[in-house]
């Protein structure tokens, strides 16, 4: 098997000659190029003629673009050879550009090429029969923590061959698939082992992975939305960002591969849904009654849940304001008018109106009337109608949160939020802010669990 695959790239919508310098040889529509998918890294080498400065022509242009949508601007055909076999098509759409090298030293005899690092890549493949309507996520370091928890104490003894393949002991209560929508999944380690002949030991290579079985009908779409699922829930738990590097999604028409390199930089931390009074691991967690609730609320779930993650990477003001706007962000309700009731009929309320609007009018200039009776007009309408609650207060309420309760006023929220954003940061007690925080934080994780259907939380009001 070849270490690249072989594309024909173009850059349908982009003219790249007016960029760098004007050069008499024009560049050309089509480049041969070679796609490397390290482990860490994914690499895109594009080969040009020399005289057209393709290299530095795109390296000036991509200073002009959103990297972020670098894959959209890409049209790929792959070319008909050995370093494809099996290999249906590839997606560059959701790319992300990362890095470009341009070195005189960059030759394949007498062609030119430039490096161009992305951050992911769709495949797909001739279908394989044998694990047809199942898949495989693959996630990164972090995702360990998601995994570690349905295993037992990693000993020699719990090592063993079936078939040729290294297994582990689960537990007992980790054995089982949870059901979503169209598929099922459960947390497992892959397992590889690695060595040399020549070498007396070998190693036993672990892997984190979520495991996933679908039904017969399911689409591309569905498997990769349920897999965001977990992914969601997982970060959640667990307080930091976690992602898949690799997506292997078997259906009848292809294999699916989506390849994303691993962020190894990162501020780790140890996360528990504790905090919100309920003492489950991860797997207790999936046990839990989340399903048709998290696929319902699914966009605000994943806004919140990111903002929630980014909330423990910056500092004290930062982290108060994001969890504030989580709570805006999870603040979707719609409080009803409630109408005074009245005692008289239409003709005697009118009436009364009438002459309430002539004894104000006695108060008013003659000239200025006129403007009086229009702003009278709207008045009228919301005399009709009782005060309203304040909407925050109302939301909590609702969320079966009793801000009497809590060891911080909303007012003194408020204070603190509008102090924070106007930067008027020498009125914000540092003492106060500490606590706000604590108690948002509180909050926050609440009514995430809400989001999903989980009411088995406890909020805990004393702050030291």
């Amino acid at each position: 098997m070849s270490e690249f695959h072989c594309l024909d790239i173009e850059f349908p919508n982009v003219d790249l000659n007016p960029y760098f310098i004007d050069t008499k040889t024009e560049v050309k529509q089509i480049h041969h190029a070679h796609l490397y998918s390290h482990q860490d890294e994914i690499e895109l080498r594009i080969f040009y003629e020399d005289s057209t400065y393709f290299g530095e022509k795109l390296s000036t242009w991509l200073n002009n673009i959103d990297s972020k949508k670098f894959g959209s601007f890409i049209k790929v055909k792959l070319t008909e050879n050995h370093t494809n076999e099996g290999l249906q098509k590839i997606d560059f759409s959701e790319a992300k550009l990362i890095g470009l090298s341009n070195s005189t030293s960059y030759y394949k005899g007498d062609e030119k090429y430039i490096i161009i690092t992305i951050d992911t890549i769709k495949s797909y493949w001739d279908s394989n029969e044998e694990n047809k309507n199942t898949g495989e996520f693959y996630l990164d370091d972090k995702g360990f923590r998601v995994v570690q928890s349905f295993y037992g104490i990693f000993a020699p003894k719990t090592f063993f061959k079936n078939d040729g393949k290294f297994e582990i002991n689960r537990k007992k209560d980790a054995t089982k698939f949870y059901k979503l929508g169209k598929s099922s999944f459960r947390p497992e380690f892959n397992l590889y082992s690695k060595g040399n002949v020549k070498d007396r030991t070998a190693s036993i290579i672990k892997e984190p992975k979520i495991q996933f079985k679908y039904q017969n009908e399911i689409t591309e779409k569905e498997t990769i939305f349920y897999g965001n699922v977990v992914l969601m829930l997982a970060s959640f738990y667990h307080h930091l960002k976690i992602d898949y590097t690799l997506r292997r999604i078997h259906l009848t028409e292809s294999t699916i591969t989506i390849k994303k390199s691993e962020q190894k930089n990162y501020f780790d931390r140890n996360g528990s849904l504790r905090g919100f009074g309920i003492n489950w691991n991860f797997n207790k967690f999936l046990q839990s009654s989340w399903q048709t609730e998290s696929i319902t609320n699914f966009g605000m779930l994943s806004k919140a849940i990111t903002l929630f993650n980014q909330s423990h990477l910056v500092d004290n003001s930062s982290a108060f304001l994001i969890r504030y706007n989580i709570i805006e962000i999870c603040d979707k309700q719609k409080q009803d008018t409630e109408k005074f009731t009245l005692t008289l009929s239409k003709r005697q309320i009118k009436q009364k109106q009438e002459e309430a609007l002539s004894n104000l009018l006695e108060t008013i200039k003659t000239d200025e009337q006129q403007v009086f009776k229009k702003r009278w007009a709207n008045v009228l309408t919301l005399l009709q109608n009782k005060p309203m609650k304040n909407q925050l207060i109302s939301f909590l309420e609702n969320q079966s949160l009793d801000p009497n309760t809590f060891p911080i006023t909303i007012r003194e929220l408020k204070e603190l939020r509008n102090n924070i954003t106007h930067g008027s940061i020498d009125k914000v007690d540092v003492e106060l802010l500490r606590k706000a925080n604590i108690l948002l934080y509180r909050i926050s994780g609440i009514l995430i669990l809400n989001l999903m259907g989980i009411k088995d939380w406890k909020l805990n009001t004393e702050i030291k």
